[in-house]
């Protein structure tokens, strides 16, 4: 009984083990490797990896790839391959684990994977024995902050005999050789992005002998994006103080982050900041401190002269194309009272001279009487 039960888990783990392999084969083979058709098809599989530097990259981004016939080599026997007529891009759409999200690592990236069919691509020289070359090159991809790779991958696909000993003339294998730009080594199918943002920092300075350094100023934030047709993810945030607000303009709920083309209402006091992140280039902004409150004594001024500022209704305009911050300065001059009406300063002047005068003819009396 228990030597039957034992060969009953041996054959269902040799099953489980047969499923599993067939459903790896059937997502495709690694580069290199002999693919043999799997009831008609001959899958064969690249890896996209993304390196995130900086920011939080978005859910969802799909990147596409041509393929295209490559450059004939008659030393090695290879011949341009044809592609099939609407013959679709490639493509992947990379989305992190549920609860996750693509967060800066710069040393890890991360990777998916995506699949074609050899002997779709291939059409009528699937059953024709060669060498066939072709180029896959990834398509622009239409997310900011993404860096394109731009190396062509050359591809050359063997068509052979699924048999070399014993060929019957109608079951074929195929290898694939891949190598990236003019290399001469051959590559693992990898094309390779980065995802890089900047940040922005708004902070507050008060000076001047009147300046209150525990007045809240409002300032009214507005980002709008570098290029329309692009797909852009929210800007994030960090605030210096817990007890800075950051609200949708004309609303009191606060917010997390930050969408393009909205107006966002933020508070801050002297010494406080807050840092603006995973902004792609290009990106630009406007910052507008509120003037209108009753009692407005300052002078508004910015510490960095790189950035367009408006005096007179005190905004701040630029372009982010790297890591940068924009300072309000409000300066708050005054004179002290210092116990003289400034009004009768011309007669306090003359009552001086007058008593300078007095003093003179006192000491130059005495100076007589004393000869």
């Amino acid at each position: 009984m228990k030597l039957k039960k034992f060969f009953a888990g041996v054959l269902a783990a040799a099953m489980m083990l047969t499923v599993g392999a067939t459903g790896a084969f059937a997502a495709g083979t690694q580069p290199g490797s002999k693919i043999t058709p799997n009831e008609g098809k001959a899958m064969v599989t690249l890896t996209k990896q993304l390196t995130v530097k900086s920011g939080v990259a978005p859910s969802g981004m799909k990147f596409e790839f041509k393929i295209e016939p490559g450059t004939a080599n008659a030393a090695e026997h290879v011949v341009a391959g044809t592609v099939p007529t609407g013959y679709p891009n490639l493509s992947v759409t990379m989305t992190p684990a549920a609860g996750q999200t693509y967060t800066a690592k710069p040393d890890t990236p991360y990777t998916a994977e995506f699949s074609f069919d050899l002997v779709e691509l291939l059409g009528g020289n699937a059953t024709k024995l060669g060498k066939y070359a072709y180029t896959i090159t990834e398509v622009e991809p239409n997310l900011p902050g993404i860096t394109k790779d731009n190396e062509i991958l050359n591809m050359v696909v063997s068509v052979v005999n699924a048999d070399k000993d014993d060929p019957d003339g109608s079951n074929y294998a195929y290898y694939v050789a891949l190598r990236k730009g003019n290399a001469t080594e051959k590559a693992e199918g990898k094309f390779n992005n980065d995802y890089e943002t900047n940040s922005l920092t708004l902070a507050k300075k008060v000076k001047g002998n009147f300046g209150d350094l525990s007045e809240t100023f409002t300032f009214y934030v507005t980002f709008n994006k570098g290029d329309a047709t692009k797909t852009y993810t929210d800007i994030l945030f960090d605030k210096s103080n817990t007890e800075i607000s950051i609200t949708k303009q004309n609303s009191t709920d606060a917010v997390k982050s930050l969408s393009y083309g909205e107006t966002y209402e933020i508070t801050l006091k002297h010494g406080q900041h807050v840092d603006f992140t995973n902004i792609p280039s290009d990106v630009t902004y406007t910052i507008a401190e509120d003037t209108t409150k009753e009692g407005w004594l300052y002078d508004v001024s910015l510490a960095e002269s790189t950035v367009t500022f408006a005096k007179a209704t005190a905004t701040a305009t630029g372009t982010v194309n790297a890591n940068g911050s924009v300072t309000f300065i409000n300066d708050h001059q005054g004179t002290p009272d210092m116990g003289v009406v400034l009004d009768n300063a011309p007669y306090i002047a003359m009552l001086a001279i007058v008593a300078i005068g007095g003093v003179a003819l006192m000491l130059n009396k005495r100076r007589r009487d004393e000869e």
